[in-house]
């Protein structure tokens, strides 16, 4: 029987022929960073934080497909190193103020992976990019700014949706994600699936129904939000992330409390697509598929934004008896008779 070897141990699972090492890897429950990677995408190599050593070399973990006798290191000095440098570039592109972020929950990428690693200072400084947010989509909204150009939202809307509106251009002096090639979102052939902001590891893309309603700080007004991001990196230098990161994982142990997840199946036709629904009281905050068994990780525009109906005013609360050109309330009993 086929086996490897992952840090000194050979592996006690199940080997699939044609498999990415980096599955592997997880299915043994050994921490890897892995930003641009996403099982329903496949492999992108944008990021290389999977970096690990396969019988002597650094190889990306996601770009690699496991033979026999493979002899894998995660954590030596060299992958560990590689990995560091690797995510180095990733924050160049994204200024961390995860505290008073409406992505906080506990399933940020780009926050998960800086714990991971225990950065505590970055080896290239944050740069800004010159570009406005664009909110011109109905949905959700695109912040360059925040953006690590992984390409997960490239490859959904290439390959899952295949609507082929998204691609990066490599070559500018400050790359993005871009619709058509330039136009607005709102102006797009976007088709607002929503497959997009779904595989986004950070805030980059975000539902517009998160912001300013999932955090405790979120609601704020932009001038003190901004003002509270500087005070937090002025003390960034001294204090470095760990301490930073704790304070804003006991915020979002805080929002555990208030938000729930519900997994659920959609109502609006019969393909039976699953996912789970983000609640804060009656605020639907977002639908977030999980590799559903009829669905993976797609939706269309109403299973992942269409949810207004919910509390609308005009919505029936009880049911509805006609008596000739009139309609009654009553009672369910009463209904189902």
């Amino acid at each position: 029987m086929s086996s490897i070897t992952l840090n000194g141990t050979i592996v006690d699972l199940p080997l699939i022929p044609g498999e990415r090492l980096i599955d592997v890897i997880n299915r043994a429950e050994i921490q890897v960073p892995q930003v641009c990677y996403h099982p329903q995408l496949g492999p992108i190599q944008t990021c290389d934080t999977c970096m690990v050593e396969v019988d002597g070399k650094l190889v990306r973990a996601c770009g690699v497909v496991i033979s026999s006798g493979m002899k894998v290191v995660t954590n030596s000095a060299g992958a560990v190193a590689a990995q560091r440098e690797a995510f180095d570039r990733v924050l160049e592109n994204h200024l961390l103020y995860c505290t008073v972020c409406d992505n906080n929950n506990g399933n940020c990428t780009v926050h998960n992976t800086t714990k991971s690693l225990a950065v505590e200072h970055q080896a290239r400084p944050f740069r800004h990019k010159p570009f406005e947010v664009d909110d011109t989509n109905p949905f959700y909204q695109y912040d360059p700014d925040q953006c690590i150009l992984c390409g997960r939202c490239v490859q959904a809307c290439q390959n899952v949706q295949v609507n082929e509106t998204l691609s990066i251009n490599w070559e500018a002096a400050h790359p993005r994600v871009l619709w058509d090639g330039g136009s607005s979102i709102g102006e797009s052939s976007c088709v607002s699936c929503g497959h997009c902001v779904t595989v986004c590891p950070c805030n980059a893309l975000m539902e517009k129904s998160m912001i300013g309603h999932a955090g405790f700080l979120t609601k704020l007004p932009m001038t003190a939000l901004k003002g509270m991001i500087e005070l937090v990196k002025q003390v960034e230098p001294e204090a470095g992330y760990g301490a930073v990161l704790r304070i804003s994982e006991a915020e979002a142990a805080m929002r555990e409390s208030r938000i729930r997840r519900t997994k659920t199946v959609c109502t609006y036709c019969g393909v039976g697509c699953s996912f789970d629904v983000w609640t804060k009281d009656r605020h639907i905050l977002q639908v977030s598929p999980e590799q559903g068994a009829a669905n993976g990780i797609s939706t269309c525009v109403k299973g992942k934004f269409g949810w207004d109906f919910v509390n609308s005013p005009d919505r029936l609360t009880t049911p509805l008896i006609r008596e000739g050109d009139k309609f009654r309330e009553a009672s369910w009993d009463e209904a189902l008779q």
